[in-house]
Formats: C-alpha cells, structure tokens, sequence
C-alpha cells in the first residue's frame, strides 16, 4: 500500500512520547460532551461519492474524561462502520492549505528583508442483538465494536425516549441533547452513537468512517451546536467525479486586497470567516477543487510487516521495528505504545528524555532484562493492533484516493446560533477548478532606512494594485467578500452580491488601482475575469466558466 513521505521521519519521536509521555485529552470534537461549552477545534470530514454512495470519514477529537465521551451523529440511511485513519486528513490539510506567494523585485539595495531570500515565498497560516430494555420508540439495529468504540445504530420516533436509552447505556449527554436530536426524530434517519470501550483513553480516538448507499453528503451542523466554540472553523473534503458545491449554503469569493500579502496570508482565518458573516453565516469558501491524482500521488509508496514485528518479542525490538517500517507517528501509534510498552519507574526517575535516543534503548533494554516482575510482552497482540488500527485504515484512505478523481475541500465558520440549517453538497460539472496556491507581486515604492516604514506596491495578477507598509498591516477596509453567490448542480453560480466597486473605492483609497486603471503597465494573469471588468457590471462575464478570478 501507499504511505506518505511525511509519516517516517518523527516517529522516533513518537516512540520516545510513547513511553514517556502521558495520556493526554485531545481537542473536543463528540457532538456530547458533559461540559458545557466544549473548546471545540473544528469538524472535519473526508466525503467519498460514487453515484449514491457515500463514504464519509469524521474526524472525532474529544476533551475530557474517557467515561464522559459520547458522540452521536444522524444519518440518512443504514451505514457500515468501521476505522478511519488520522494520517488522510493530515495529509489531505497539507496538501491543499491556501498559499500567499509574493514575487519579490527589489529596488532598495541598503538594506535586504530576511523573507526576500525566498523567491517565492508561503506561508499557512458484525452486529450482535441488544441485551438491555429498549426504550418505546427507539429501535436497537445494531450494537458492535468498531475499534476502540462500543458503537450503536438506532432509529427513533420519539427524541426524550432517545435520548433516555443513550443515558441509561452509559452515552453522557448533556442536558440539550434531545433538544438537538428532535429535528431528526420520526425521519428515515438512523442515530449512529460512539462511546469508548471501558478499558480505553482518549488517546485511543480514531477517525469513524460511515459508508452508506442512497446517501448525499451533508454535515448535521444542528448537533454540533452543544459543543461549539465561536465562529468554530469546518472543513469539508469531497471526492467525487466533479467539483463539490454548497447548494443549500451560499458560496463566499475572497476580496484578494484584504489578504496579508506581506506575511504570507496570515489574517486568512479570520478573514474567511469575516467574509461567511457577511454573507448571512451560511455560506462556504472552496480553497480547491482540481483533479485528486496529483495529490494521492504525493501520498507515497511503501510497505508494512506486522507479521513481521510479531515474531519481535522483545520490546526494544520492536519498537526498532516500528521505526524501521516508518509508521505514521500519530495519536494512534501513541496510544498503542503506551498500552504494550509502559516505560519502567527506573527509568521514568533517571531523566531519559535528555539522553541520546539509542542510549535510551540500551538503557530501556537492560531495565526491562532485569525486571523479573514485568509483564510478558504482547508482541502478537501488538502487531495484530498495528495492522486493525493502523495499516487498514491506511490502506482504505489510499484505496479512497485512487477510487476519486476529483476532490474539494470547502470552508466556513460557524458559531452555535448560526448552527441552524444543516450543509449540503452536490456536484456541479460546469464549475471551475480552484487553485490553493495565490501569487502577487511586490515591489518598494520607497527605501526608508527603517523596513517597516517601505511603501510596497502590491499587485494582483488582473493588474489591481495597492500601496501598504508592513508597519501597517494588512488593509482593513473594503469587504471581506469579493463576491456572494449562489450555486445549483449545473451551470454557473448566481451573483447575489458584487463588492468589486467597494474593494476598488477601498484600494483607491491607498493610492492603487483597479486592472488596468492606471497601473503602469502591469500585466494581468489568467486567473479569472478582472476586476475592472467586474466593476462594468458585464454579467456574462462573471458566468463565465473561469471566473474564479480570486479563489479562497
């Protein structure tokens, strides 16, 4: 099977955490959770469509006590369950962050800026039966073990009966839990319910994956509401034939001049999420949409052996092993390590962390040598984890790539009261291609001793220009939004609203220009239609097929 480049080289790291470190709570991501509110990090989810079908992969981060984790999600019909694996969703963020590039011409020889040594510089910123009484109204389809979960599948009339059999089979939920669950309740809709098995942390949360047949990809935004924080930030990845789009959100274009040019996008965040508000707060951004070969072919090549590491009785041998077969260093190898490869009091009280690591490993060898009373080492039972835990789930998030030839990820932010309607998505042939990767130029307009204080000209690729200085920051004024529209399964997006006059008041303002208004023979780049030509009001361009002219 694949395996990215990425995941090799910090896993001597994660070996030393491993038996160093102790278990610590990841960020809240369980749709319950007994405090009220949860610092939620965000959903993130890797939808997988083919026609009807739909393989969906939920990122679940949790914070908190492992008997208070509880985690339900509705969904549209009877799914399959199984284990996804954190590496797709490392990957498939880095693969497709947004990028600020700026292309450097330097007039000022007295003095050079440190980021100038870049030409092109970025930054990012089985079922068994159920054996307990059944609530009236709730029907038991199935209760199994799913990796580390005790996972059920319900149906439900009734919302209070619910959430009734969640609480006395031990899901913790909070109070409003039935509150959220209502809109779902009497629907066709089945309750998938997450808890960690008894002799489990919070270490050993794994991504859930829902496969599921006459299904669209949708997120139960409504659910996520009880443990939201703020303008709490979601992403979804769709693979499928063609681009993604919201159909029932609105869809945000970024008004490129507010962008942080100088410091590589680093206000992009907030001003994504400035720009969603200003559409309504139901509204996305698409930060790509482009073919997924290139990408899965940068999820790399390689190979794994746990019958291999089996036959490894010794721990520090297989902990070589680990190493040696490059396995990704994530939560899950974390969590395995501490289970099987607890690090001995002797060596817990000799500062290890501070020696060389294969000086640890001798030293770990001889401890464990020499410790008559220490457990028999499960090699079998570790290896046969490695492979359920982490190298299936690998190999179904490479086969998820490869069976894809197009993927989307898409942005919004979202806080508790705008959590009101929930996200779906369709595909849309005619729309676009998005590129990640945004480039401007840059150049000193003066050469002020003091770098903070250069005028620097920025230019866009249609030819839009604008004046700042890096004491200043980036602008403040003009719209988050370039544009709000709204898209359908075919044809182009309606424009429900067109900001191009106040981004160029805005730009005018700092001494720039609009296109080719008086930009000194500046050059434009196919990116898209140029703001001069939004700002005639020429509405057949802006339907035009390329008109992404700045994607975010």
């Amino acid at each position: 099977m694949r395996m990215s480049r990425w995941v090799g080289p910090a896993v001597l790291g994660a070996v030393l955490a491993g038996v160093l470190v102790p278990s610590e709570a990841l960020a809240c991501g369980g749709f319950f959770c007994s405090r009220v509110p949860v610092d939620q990090s965000g959903e993130n989810i890797v939808f997988g469509v083919h026609g009807r079908r739909v393989e969906a992969h939920v990122q679940i981060q949790y914070q908190g006590e492992a008997e208070k984790f509880a985690w339900v999600v509705p969904v549209p019909s009877l799914p399959g369950l199984s284990i996804g694996s954190p590496a797709l969703f490392t990957f498939l963020a880095q693969a497709t962050q947004p990028q600020f590039q700026l292309e450097w011409t330097r007039t000022c020889t007295s003095f050079q800026w440190p980021w100038m040594d870049v030409a092109n510089e970025s930054a990012s910123p089985g079922s068994r039966g159920a054996d307990g009484g059944v609530e009236p109204g709730v029907v038991v389809v199935s209760q199994e073990e799913v990796g580390p979960f005790d996972a059920a599948i319900l149906q439900a009339t009734d919302a209070q009966a619910l959430r009734t059999w969640l609480v006395d089979n031990g899901y913790d939920l909070t109070s409003v839990g039935s509150d959220l669950l209502e809109p779902y309740v009497g629907t066709d809709a089945y309750f998938v319910a997450l808890k960690l098995q008894k002799d489990r942390d919070v270490g050993d949360l794994r991504p859930i994956v829902l496969t599921m047949e006459d299904a669209a990809p949708g997120i139960p935004i409504r659910l996520t509401a009880v443990a939201a924080r703020p303008d709490m930030p979601i992403r979804a990845y769709v693979l499928a034939e063609k681009r993604a789009v919201p159909v029932n959100y609105r869809h945000v274009l970024l008004n490129p001049t507010r962008v942080d040019w100088l410091n590589g996008g680093a206000n992009y965040a907030a001003l994504a999420s400035g720009a969603v508000d200003e559409a309504g707060g139901h509204a996305f951004l698409t930060e790509f949409a482009g073919p997924s070969a290139p990408l899965a072919a940068g999820f790399g090549r390689g190979s794994f052996d746990t019958a291999a590491l089996a036959r490894l009785t010794h721990p520090v041998d297989f902990m070589r092993g680990i190493m040696q077969q490059s396995f990704p260093s994530d939560g899950t190898l974390l969590a395995l390590l501490r289970r099987y490869i607890p690090l001995p009091q002797a060596l817990r009280s000799n500062g290890v962390t501070e020696q060389s690591f294969y000086n640890f490993m001798e030293q770990f060898r001889a401890d464990i040598d020499s410790d008559p009373g220490r457990a028999a080492f499960d090699a079998a039972g570790f290896a046969a984890e490695l492979e359920e835990s982490i190298v299936e789930p690998l190999a179904r998030a490479d086969a998820l790539l490869d069976a894809h030839p197009y993927l989307t990820r898409l942005f919004t932010t979202m806080s508790a009261a705008e959590m009101t309607k929930d996200p779906e998505f369709d595909s849309n042939p005619d729309a676009p291609d998005v590129s990640n990767i945004h480039r401007a130029k840059a150049s000193e307009e003066s050469c002020e001793a003091d770098f903070s204080q250069r005028r620097i000209r920025i230019e866009l690729p249609d030819g839009t220009f604008f004046l700042t200085r890096r004491a200043d920051g980036p602008l403040t004024t003009g719209p988050g939004a370039l544009r709000v529209e709204q898209f359908s399964n075919t044809g182009g997006p309606t424009v429900l609203q067109d900001n191009a006059a106040g981004m160029a008041a805005a730009v005018r303002a700092v001494g720039g220009g609009v296109g080719g208004e008086g930009c000194g023979g500046c050059t434009s780049a196919a990116l898209g239609p140029t703001l001069a030509g939004l700002l005639l009001g020429l509405q057949a361009l802006r339907r035009r097929r390329n008109q992404g002219a700045v994607r975010g």
